[in-house]
């Protein structure tokens, strides 16, 4: 099932989403629908959809930072954007960031599925690319080649902000069949890769050292150690304060 997650702060678009869409006769799950772009990506650092469906004018964080988001971290996920008639000259500067398609509010039920569908279709023809390339010995090996020197790349720089853009220069290949590539060979998003990595050498550091969390945090490649903090909850169950002193007390018995 491809996974759907939307962004809206009308209530009416919000219930149409959740009750007049037939997510599930088109092979999708709506996953989450959130009130404004700011709790849509808290919840894309560590979920990864397939689909994102965004309004365009919403508070705190707007489609378009949204649309920029996932075009720098994840450009396989597929944006549709959710736009009113006065704003279409908006909407077309979301489009400069590949959203797939824009869809007008008026026209939602008709419309949003067959944008939906295209898609879908174009997530079907990224990843058959990478399961042609796989047809031929050849093929094979360039792509296993290219998918161990990401993941030697990421070994080595976890611990600093990467960027798709500074992996794709650094491997000479295009940013967004690598994002393609990653994803079909691990099955996870990259950044997520990233992120599960952070958290393991956290663990590490906590059952290891004596390090605080802030330094834990710095030294595992976040900038931010509220944010550090969530993720390891989401990450572990536990904060890493929690988790620091379950390790601390096993290890005393």
């Amino acid at each position: 099932m491809w996974k759907v997650m939307a962004a809206d702060d009308e209530i009416y678009i919000q219930e149409a989403l959740k009750n007049l869409i037939s997510w599930e006769k088109m092979g999708c799950v709506l996953h989450s629908i959130s009130s404004n772009g700011k709790e849509l990506l808290e919840k894309m650092e560590t979920e990864h959809p397939d689909i994102v469906i965004t309004d365009i004018r919403m508070p705190l964080v707007d489609g378009i930072q949204v649309c920029k988001y996932i075009s720098e971290n994840s450009p396989e996920t597929q944006v549709i954007i959710l736009s009113a008639y006065s704003e279409f000259e908006y909407a077309r500067a979301a489009l400069r960031y590949n959203a797939c398609e824009y869809v007008l509010k008026l026209s939602v039920l008709e419309e949003l599925p067959q944008a939906v569908e295209k898609a879908i279709l174009n997530l079907k023809r990224y990843y058959e690319e990478i399961e042609e390339g796989e047809k031929s010995e050849e093929g094979r090996s360039e792509i296993e080649n290219l998918y161990e020197k990401m993941q030697r790349y990421i070994s080595r720089n976890y611990c600093r902000k990467i960027t798709l853009d500074e992996i794709a220069e650094e491997l000479h290949a295009n940013r967004s069949y690598l994002s393609r590539l990653y994803k079909s060979k691990k099955g996870v998003n990259l950044f997520d890769d990233i992120l599960r990595l952070r958290i393991e050498k956290a663990k590490e550091y906590m059952e290891t050292s004596d390090k605080k969390v802030y330094e834990i945090s710095q030294a595992v490649g976040f900038e931010d150690t509220g944010y550090f903090s969530r993720v390891f909850k989401k990450y572990t169950g536990m904060s890493p304060k929690e988790y620091k002193n379950e390790k601390k007390e096993t290890s005393d018995k």
